[in-house]
Parts: C-alpha cells; sequence; structure tokens
C-alpha cells in the first residue's frame, strides 16, 4: 500500500503565514466541497487529503 501524505489545517495555515483560525474562515465557502472528497462521510475537517489540499490552494490562489 502506498503512502499518502496528509495535512492539517494547521500545516496549511503556517504557509499562508496565518492562524488555523483564519484558514477556517478563509476556507468556509468551500467547506461542504472539501468534505464531500472524503472517501467516508465526516462533519469536521480534521486532517486534510492531498486533492483537499490542492482545491484549497486553488481556492485562496
Amino acid at each position: 500500500m502506498t503512502e499518502i501524505r496528509s495535512y492539517t489545517l494547521s500545516e496549511i495555515a503556517a504557509e499562508y503565514k496565518v492562524s488555523a483560525k483564519t484558514m477556517r474562515i478563509w476556507i468556509k465557502p468551500i467547506r461542504e466541497e472539501l468534505l464531500l472528497m472524503y472517501p467516508i462521510k465526516q462533519k469536521r475537517i480534521r486532517v486534510l487529503l492531498p486533492k483537499q489540499r490542492k482545491r484549497i490552494v486553488e481556492y485562496l490562489g
């Protein structure tokens, strides 16, 4: 099985030099879309998959 790198919201926030709380506010408009990308249904965004990280980077620019 291949290992897939996962990300936390704090790691992505650090790339943009903002807090995790600010990052949550920024991605609020695409939150539902990100939740649908999980293989199983979840209510919270804790660990982000590479495709979710890619979508956040596309959204934020």
